[in-house]
């Protein structure tokens, strides 16, 4: 099985570096988010029909994947090229 390479848009970029900066101020453990989300990208690189379909999404075909000790979901799609 080959990984896909895992892209973030610009408005997701915004997302993550403002859910980080929220750990790194109000968390204990401020590590945390930055593990589990790295962690997670490996995975949906691999396995892309992991998590869940989201069907709330604006765009076709966006799964959600839940990042359980930061309780909050990774959302994705893949370019078919």
């Amino acid at each position: 099985m080959t990984p896909r390479r895992v892209r973030f848009t610009a408005t997701a970029q915004q997302h993550v570096r403002r859910e980080k900066a929220w750990w790194l101020e109000n968390r204990v453990h401020t590590e945390l988010f930055a593990d589990e989300l790295e962690a997670a990208l490996p995975l949906v690189g691999v396995l892309p029909g992991a998590g869940t379909s989201y069907t709330r999404a604006e765009i076709a075909g966006v799964r959600r994947w839940y990042l359980p000790k930061v309780a909050c979901h990774l959302s994705y799609t893949f370019d078919e090229h």
